[in-house]
């Protein structure tokens, strides 16, 4: 055997060795019976904020008259004049925008000209812009994640090309699972209907190569900040 080829399957048996195993494919038992999920609201927030820690996230919980204060921590820590946000109208803390501006932080938006030159010079505008802001659909507390629906007000950018995603979501938009959440849609036509598409974020973007060798941040943001606004 080549010592070239021997090198990479002994690459690939440490890998595989530390590897973790992959979970159990869910039953249709598991994606219909909501019985052994947790329901109060405490247990809710424990367990959203577990799964997301477990996949290197950071989960907060704030009152909604401290967010504004709490961004500019944020940024600040991240070294970042410059947020990618929705509009004001899709997130759920009255005034925040406003509010960063007047502490000094730029506000670009996301819009992309259709056209060249202008297209590419946006978009390399935009891939400068290292944090992210935006509300979300909902948050699945039995795997950490969040569901972001898209459209006018709402550019997938925001928490697609940044190095660091914040996401805000109320208390009613967390839910045990996402057979849990899309049950207790009472119009799905309706619900579906201005949006241009359903993102699923669980956690920091990872790619693996075909040694296994992971790596973070290369698809999408390193970091995923999960805010639970409080009344």
């Amino acid at each position: 055997m080549s010592d070239s080829r021997s090198r990479i399957l002994a690459s690939i048996r440490r890998s595989l060795a530390s590897a973790r195993l992959r979970p159990a494919p869910l039953s249709s038992s598991r994606v219909t019976d909501h019985s052994s999920l947790p329901t109060d609201h405490a247990s809710l927030v424990s367990q959203f904020a577990e799964e997301l820690q477990k996949l290197d996230g950071l989960f907060l919980a704030e009152r909604v008259e401290k967010i504004p204060a709490l961004i500019i921590q944020l940024l600040r820590e991240h070294q970042a004049d410059e947020l990618l946000a929705w509009q004001a109208e899709s997130l759920p803390v009255p005034g925040l925008l406003d509010y960063l501006r007047r502490e000094g932080i730029k506000l670009p938006g996301a819009e992309i000209p259709p056209k060249e030159p202008a297209r590419s010079q946006r978009l390399a505008e935009i891939e400068r812009i290292k944090v992210g802001l935006t509300g979300a659909e909902a948050a699945l507390a039995d795997t950490g994640t969040l569901a972001l629906r898209s459209g006018p007000g709402r550019p997938r950018l925001a928490s697609l090309s940044v190095r660091a995603h914040i996401a805000l979501f109320t208390p009613p938009q967390l839910h045990p699972s996402w057979a849990a959440w899309w049950a207790a849609q009472p119009d799905l036509a309706s619900w579906v209907r201005g949006a241009s598409n359903l993102t699923l974020i669980t956690g920091p973007s990872r790619t693996a190569d075909i040694e296994m060798t992971l790596t973070v941040g290369v698809h999408g943001p390193a970091e995923v900040i999960a805010i639970l606004v409080q009344a």
